[in-house]
C-alpha cells in the first residue's frame, strides 16, 4: 500500500491553526503524512477564514491553483473547510465543481466518515 499526504493551508486567525492542527491530527491518525508538497497531496484542504478581508477571493483563486494541480492528479480530493465554507456553503461547489468536499468548523469530526 502506498502512503497517503495529506497538504493543509491555513488562513487568518488562530483557531484556523487550531483547527487545521485537528484536521492533521484526524488524518494522521487514519495513517496520512503530511507534505508541504500540495502536488504530492491525495487531499488538499484550504481551511479558511471569513474575517480576513477579501478571504472569499483568497480562496477562489487558491482554488484555481490548486485545481491545475488536481487536473494532472485526478486521484487528489479538495476540501474546502472553515468559515468561508461555512458562509458559503454549496456556492463553493457550484462556482467551483473541483471541489470534492465543503466542511464547515462545526463538522470537521465528520471529515472521516
Amino acid at each position: 500500500m502506498s502512503d497517503k499526504y495529506i497538504y493543509i493551508k491555513s488562513y487568518g486567525c488562530q483557531m484556523n491553526v487550531y483547527d487545521s492542527n485537528r484536521i492533521k491530527d484526524l488524518f494522521s491518525n487514519k495513517g496520512y503524512k503530511i507534505t508541504k508538497d500540495i502536488s504530492k497531496a491525495d487531499l488538499t484542504v484550504l481551511n479558511t477564514c471569513h474575517i480576513r478581508e477579501k478571504a472569499v477571493e483568497k480562496v477562489y483563486s487558491d482554488i484555481g491553483r490548486v485545481k491545475k494541480i488536481k487536473d494532472r492528479k485526478q486521484n487528489m480530493k479538495l476540501v474546502v473547510a472553515g468559515c468561508v465554507a461555512q458562509a458559503e456553503g454549496l456556492e463553493i461547489k457550484k462556482r467551483s465543481p473541483s471541489v470534492d468536499y465543503v466542511v464547515g468548523p462545526q463538522s470537521y469530526h465528520n471529515f472521516l466518515k
